[in-house]
């Protein structure tokens, strides 16, 4: 088991001279860097301590104990440096997020890390026989709710993003960071299972205190390399150039598009060339197609475009344009032309480009899976 811990810290490690090495100054690159570095420093102290060494040298004991405090604070700044990449963090914020972290950490340093090694292997005897002092009972509660609490707070933000990104593209494979979503899920869920394990050894002497912590850094070696291998490779999502930034946000306590430019009639003429556009042109089919494009098209701005989407179709610009994709692939279904196609090959001549995007607008659209709407319709041919 220990050769695991020591295998993830490599990679930990590993994945950080990958991020120098990649010579960009990106903030949401800077704060995967410090989470491997801190994840590697964890790692490596546990593997010391399976394997005794820390009972050899009682001064590498505790050195990392208050690091998974801030892990929970790195995820959501990195999360919210990914959403917005040119969105600015503070460091002031940063560091009140980073202060029950600072707390512990000197409070540790005040109370254990200055103790002669004698005095620390009897520190430790002491808690692991239930001794534990009031300290450490807040630290253990940050430890492990600090990661499930900002990973919950993370979700939240990734799922505003989500909404965002549907306001200006038609397609969001690649850009809806779900893979990030499935990182924060496990997270979550691995802190929770290994505080019941945690919960069964104090109290229950169900199983013994080891086992949850293996779980917990065995789960953390192997979110490493999950979260090096897409995080490495994530490409940046929000730009100024970015169409989604061409949306006017309006106040929050003014009716929305109150500060819209269009007049009624201009209104009609808009949505006039865009029911036009999408009929005979079909722009749709263009699996890359963006809010800012289709404006250009119309020669438009993107909030106008937006506002006549909302307004008119009570859609945003993904629903809208997807609408179309799944009607276009209703109608080839019926085509001789396509009859030898397989479904996912019309929904790709039809503007999709994920096969699991599809399957999912066509039962969010339709009600039913791609299959089964085939085979209805062909019943009722017959």
């Amino acid at each position: 088991m220990d050769i695991i811990f020591l295998l993830g810290a490599v990679q930990a490690f590993f994945f950080g001279v990958l991020l120098l090495d990649k010579g960009k100054n990106r903030l949401s690159q800077k704060l995967l860097l410090l989470f491997f570095s801190i994840i590697g420093l964890v790692l490596i102290e546990h593997y010391f301590f399976q394997r005794k060494v820390i009972f050899e040298y009682p001064h590498l004991m505790g050195i990392t104990y208050t690091f998974p405090i801030i892990l929970g604070p790195i995820l959501f700044f990195y999360t919210k440096s990914l959403v917005n990449e040119h969105g600015l963090i503070s460091f002031r914020s940063f560091l009140l997020h980073a202060m029950p972290f600072l707390l512990a950490t000197t409070f540790l340093f005040y109370d254990f890390y200055f103790l002669s090694p004698q005095e620390k292997l009897i520190y430790y005897e002491k808690e692991t026989q239930g001794q534990t002092s009031f300290f450490f009972l807040i630290a253990e509660f940050l430890i492990n709710f600090s990661i499930p609490f900002y990973s919950i707070v993370s979700l939240i933000l990734l799922k505003k993003h989500l909404r965002q990104i549907k306001k200006s593209y038609s397609n969001t494979e690649n850009i809806d960071l779900n893979w990030l979503k499935i990182v924060l899920i496990c997270m979550v869920f691995v802190s929770f299972v290994s505080v019941l394990m945690g919960l069964l050894s104090d109290f229950f002497n169900f199983i013994s205190f080891e086992s949850g912590d293996n779980l917990m850094y065995t789960a953390l070696t192997i979110i490493i390399y999950f979260l090096g291998y897409y995080g490495i490779k994530q490409k940046p999502i929000l730009s100024t150039e970015n169409p989604i930034f061409q949306i006017e946000t309006a106040p929050s306590l003014k009716p929305k598009y109150a500060n819209s430019s269009l007049k009624d009639g201009e209104k009609e003429k808009l949505i006039q060339r865009l029911t036009n556009s999408m009929d005979n042109e079909k722009p749709y089919l263009n699996e890359s197609l963006t809010l800012k494009e289709l404006a250009d098209k119309l020669e438009t701005t993107p909030n106008n475009l937006s506002q006549i989407i909302n307004e008119k179709f009570s859609k945003n610009f993904y629903e809208f344009i997807n609408e179309y994709r799944i009607n276009e692939v209703k109608s080839l279904l019926s085509d001789p032309k396509y009859a030898h196609y397989s479904m996912i090959g019309i929904a790709f001549e039809c503007g999709f480009n994920s096969k699991s995007t599809f399957n999912s607008v066509f039962k969010q659209i339709t009600g039913k899976t791609p299959s089964e709407f085939k085979k209805s319709a062909f019943d009722l041919s017959d």
